[in-house]
Order: structure tokens, then C-alpha cells, then sequence
């Protein structure tokens, strides 16, 4: 048990991008491990089932699990259903102005791909991604927190063994909060820019200069927990970091971008900034509007 007191150093941050690629590549850089043996339908037994915080044949079996529950879904089916949802939510706001945030962005992606993994009730799943979200990388707050919720989720989803079930919950989870940020990252990209679209340039664009995911964490062959830097390649020639990289390159990556291209364009196609500002929260683990404020027009 870690008796210490006090916040703990910073780890040491690897900023340039050859070293970044290098280091996600290599099998001896690993994920922090999350333990073992957690009671079942947690949060710490879903951090010990999904293959983001796994390694080696574990994170490979798991991958592949998350792999196979992406494979059947057509990112363009999810592109016009996220169009359609977001367009429902900008019907029924009319002319009044709407947080893109929280009405949107951490709504529609979640909503559709509930409904694409065979969720009966996207609605009532919905409120439950949050808590588990909140807490699902490992920090100071309490995992206990988000429980019930993870508990909820596995019982909304279909069923089946631990992994498979823990794979769908993790596949949720991006889509609440790295694919919100994506969309609203992107929206505020055409806001600055005063474009309308095509909303895949504008996605594009805000996932090579400002990728919702700044960073991960890797423990170096030495025992020494690292943060490497997923901003620092936008311009590079060999791409973007915003996936990741290798080995643990995002599987979902055309589902994410497929999700933020149908919300974003009827935002900006139908949609006024009103002027309110928009905030942001800190730190910015986790870069992504707070508040967004849009009408119709």
C-alpha cells in the first residue's frame, strides 16, 4: 500500500515526435499496470478488462475483441445518424441557443453507437457515461465513485464474458469524451475560421492541431512512468498522434472521425456562434470545450 503524502512529481515528459512514435512502437514501453481481481462490474474491474489499460497478450486478445464489435458498423451509417441526431437537437432548439457540449458533442456520438452495439436503451444509457468517464483514467479521484454506473452500463448492454463486456463500456467511453472533444474542437475550428465546412477538413484539421488526447503515459523498461506528448506532430510529415501510434494505434479511429464529420456539419452548416465565450476546463487533460454556445439561424 503507498503510504506517501503529498502530490507526486510530474513525470518527465517526451515532447519530440520521432522519440513519441519510437516509444509507442516498442513492446517494453508499457501501460501503467491497473492490478487484478477487482469485484466484478467496477470501475477497477473495468480498467483490468479493457485492452487500453493492458499489456502484452492480454492487450492483443482485447484488442482484437474491440476490433471485432467495431467491424460490423459502416462509419458512414454512423456519420448520417450523428448528422440526423444532431440535426434533431438544433430542430427542437429553434432559434434559442444550445451548449453544443453537452446537448451534442457528449450526446450524439454516445447515442448512436449505444444503438450500433445493440444497446435497447441509448436514452437511459446515456446519463451513465459520464460518472464512469470522469474517473476512467487513473488520477486522485476516487474510482468507487463511478461503480453504480459501470454497473448500470453492463446491465443496458448486451451481455457476454468479462472482456467482451468491458470492451463495449471502454468503446462508449471514447466516444463521451475523446470524440466530444473532437467534435467540439472541430466546431470551434470553423467558428474562428468562419467556415461552414466541408466539416472532414475541419475535423482534419482540429485532430493535427488540437487533438483532443494531449498525452499518455507509458512506464519505461527501467521502472519509470513517462508522459509523451500527442500535440507535437501535427505539421510533421508522418502524421498526426492523435490515435496514438503502432501497436496501440485507436481501432476506432474512422468510427471517431465518422461520428464528429455527421455532428459537425449541420452545426456549422444551420448553426450561429451566438458570442458567448467559450471556456474551457483545467487543466486541459483532456482538450475539449466546456461550453459552446450556438443558435439557429
Amino acid at each position: 500500500m503507498d503510504t506517501s503524502t503529498g502530490p507526486r512529481p510530474a513525470p518527465r515528459v517526451v515532447a519530440d515526435p520521432a522519440a513519441v512514435r519510437a516509444i509507442l512502437a516498442d513492446p517494453g514501453y508499457t501501460v501503467p499496470d491497473p492490478g487484478c481481481g477487482a469485484p466484478p462490474r467496477t470501475m477497477h474491474w473495468l480498467r483490468q478488462n479493457v485492452a487500453r489499460f493492458s499489456n502484452g497478450t492480454d492487450h492483443a486478445r482485447r484488442r482484437e475483441l474491440a476490433e471485432s464489435l467495431l467491424r460490423p458498423l459502416d462509419p458512414a451509417r454512423l456519420r448520417a445518424a450523428a448528422r440526423d441526431q444532431t440535426s434533431a437537437v438544433i430542430d427542437e432548439a429553434g432559434r434559442r441557443p444550445f451548449n453544443v457540449m453537452s446537448q451534442v458533442a457528449r450526446r450524439v456520438p454516445g447515442l448512436v453507437l449505444a444503438a450500433a452495439l445493440g444497446c435497447a436503451d441509448p436514452e437511459l444509457l446515456i446519463g451513465h457515461l459520464a460518472p464512469v468517464a470522469a474517473v476512467y483514467q487513473p488520477g486522485p479521484a476516487d474510482p468507487a465513485t463511478a461503480d453504480g454506473s459501470v454497473t448500470r452500463l453492463a446491465e443496458l448492454l448486451p451481455g457476454g464474458p468479462d472482456e467482451l463486456m468491458a470492451a463495449r463500456i471502454g468503446l462508449l467511453i471514447q466516444a463521451y469524451d475523446a470524440t466530444a472533444g473532437l467534435i467540439g474542437n472541430a466546431a470551434v475550428a470553423g467558428i474562428r475560421a468562419g467556415r461552414t465546412g466541408p466539416a472532414a477538413d475541419l475535423v482534419a484539421q482540429a485532430l493535427r492541431a488540437d487533438p483532443p488526447a494531449r498525452a499518455t503515459r507509458r512506464v519505461t523498461p527501467a521502472g519509470e512512468t513517462i508522459a509523451l506528448d500527442l500535440t507535437v506532430a501535427g505539421d510533421d510529415p508522418a502524421g498526426h498522434l492523435a490515435f496514438g501510434y503502432g501497436q496501440r494505434l485507436c481501432p476506432g479511429s474512422a468510427h471517431a472521425v465518422a461520428l464528429a464529420e455527421g455532428a459537425v456539419q449541420p452545426l456549422l452548416e444551420r448553426c450561429r456562434w451566438t458570442g458567448a465565450a467559450i471556456s474551457y476546463p483545467e487543466p486541459p487533460a483532456l482538450r475539449a470545450p466546456e461550453h459552446l454556445e450556438m443558435a439557429g439561424r
